[in-house]
């Protein structure tokens, strides 16, 4: 009887075995096919253009205006201008997410008086950091590990495709 029984768990054990690979990130990799969105760009564009997708080359005053984005990218150019304590109320209370492509510090730091991008900020844990004030919280999103380089087109087009989808998914349900 034993014998029988395990002959049984072995088919039914080795009949649940399948030999396709399965990608986990396969829509992780796929390209963005969602709805329109128009980004405002502080900074370096994206050397390629992507359907669906309209970048604005903007100056950082659009963050402190009304625009009609439904994200900011801020790219290295950026980065030290920005985290000058006059523009932390700006970014604590954006109702935009903004990203900062290829960052090497912490995001955080453009939220909080006495920080600047220098060489004792915090070190970055993401490639790419976003941020948003939803309400009395902050969203953030993150992607990819850190990255040495700060040039926008050094990031890997994965992270592109993943922002597309998030800053589409925050356009939908949360504002």
């Amino acid at each position: 009887m034993r014998i029988l029984f395990l002959i049984i768990a072995v088919l039914l054990i080795s009949g649940c075995s399948s030999d396709e690979k399965v990608d986990i990130n396969d829509e992780t990799n796929a390209t963005y096919d969602g709805t329109a969105l128009t980004i405002g760009v502080i900074g370096e564009k994206l050397s390629k253009n992507v359907d669906n997708i309209t970048f604005d080359s903007v100056e950082p005053s659009a963050l402190k205006e009304e625009e009609d984005y439904d994200a900011y990218f801020i790219t290295e150019p950026y980065f030290e201008e920005l985290s000058r304590d006059s523009w932390v109320s700006v970014f604590s209370n954006s109702p935009i997410p903004v990203f900062f492509i290829n960052l090497d510090v912490q995001a955080f730091i453009y939220r909080v008086e006495g920080m600047g991008y220098d060489d004792t900020s915090p070190k970055a844990t993401e490639h790419t950091k976003g941020f948003v004030r939803t309400g009395d919280t902050i969203k953030s999103w993150g992607y990819g590990d850190p990255s040495k380089a700060t040039k926008v087109d050094t990031t890997p087009e994965w992270i592109f495709n993943e922002m597309y989808r998030d800053i589409e998914n925050y356009v939908a349900n949360d504002t």
